[in-house]
């Protein structure tokens, strides 16, 4: 099965029961005779478990305009102290010049951190063993479901096969974006082809790698390559990308 946006906007009317009664027959027998496009369909219907609750990213985004809110007061406040009616000597201008640069730059900083948690989740794990008797494999999901990034990180980058084998250079790029190790996390998620069916997954945690650090360039890049392919994560990354342009 060719992994299209087609396919991927089908599954959706599919799963939002948005298709006709006929298109439902026909899709319905498809899925029956497609062990891929039935696996296809439950990594959609497991993103979409983790994708729904908007209520929780709803709050998370009040507070960063919360918390905006109070930087913009405190610097009001700071303002207002320095804005006596005595003459201030030209060496404390610079001075405060210098400050009120360090102080937006740390805020900007700030924004994005917030942006960045208020939008990263999981990806959540699937059953990749898929009836092998592979111990290795399955200590690695396990150690992932866990949040025991650095035994992931530790087992594959000693099982190298098994990252190509078994399509876990997400699970590996996420265990490295999760230990500060951002670099070696785009050299993965980089490495995802096209065709693989966590592609699209891949692009959206880069796009978050580079919002880890602060490159907003790289990250409107990718969202606006997500928000073309039309897939699950299309919804998080326009959201995403109206708030970097707010």
């Amino acid at each position: 099965m060719e992994r299209t946006p087609e396919i991927f906007e089908k599954i959706e009317r599919y799963l939002t029961n948005r298709l006709s009664p006929e298109e439902l027959v026909d899709f319905e027998n498809e899925i029956a005779n497609n062990p891929k496009l039935q696996s296809e369909i439950e990594t959609h219907k497991t993103l979409h478990n983790t994708l729904s609750d908007q209520e929780t990213l709803l709050v998370k985004e009040k507070l960063i305009k919360v918390s905006k809110e109070v930087k913009k007061e405190e610097s009001s406040f700071v303002k207002s102290i320095f804005s006596s009616p005595l003459k201030i000597a030209a060496t404390i201008i610079m001075l405060l010049g210098i400050s009120a640069f360090l102080w937006n730059t740390l805020d900007s900083t700030e924004e994005l951190r917030d942006l960045y948690v208020a939008h990263y989740t999981p990806f959540p794990a699937e059953d990749i063993t898929r009836g092998q008797a592979n111990t290795t494999l399955q200590n690695i999901m396990d150690h992932y479901n866990k949040g025991a990034y650095e035994k992931v990180i530790t087992t594959l980058e000693k099982n190298t096969n098994l990252i190509d084998q078994n399509e876990l250079s997400v699970y590996l790029g996420i265990s490295y974006l999760n230990t500060s190790q951002e670099q070696k996390a785009i050299l993965q998620f980089e490495r995802v082809s096209e065709k693989n069916r966590h592609h699209e997954a891949s692009r959206w945690y880069l796009s978050l790698t580079y919002l880890k650090l602060n490159d907003t360039q790289r990250t409107i890049k990718i969202l606006e390559e997500i928000i073309k392919y039309n897939g699950v994560y299309k919804n998080n990354a326009a959201r995403l990308l109206r708030a970097l342009n707010e």
